[in-house]
């Protein structure tokens, strides 16, 4: 288990860094709309997954 797996991460921090993922994104010209792609991404910012384990 890496330290990533026993953080728990506050909800409100979760989607600010969701919205932060999505606003650098988007000033890319990229936008994300796959709700399974999505969920990855809620569970990085959760550290639920590493980004590792979510490719």
């Amino acid at each position: 288990m890496t330290a990533v797996h026993s953080a728990v991460i506050a909800d409100a921090v979760v989607l600010s860094r969701m919205d932060f993922a999505d606003g650098a994104l988007g000033a890319a010209g990229h936008e994300v709309t796959d709700s399974d792609v999505r969920e990855l991404m809620r569970q990085v910012a959760a550290g639920v997954l590493t980004g590792d384990e979510a490719i």
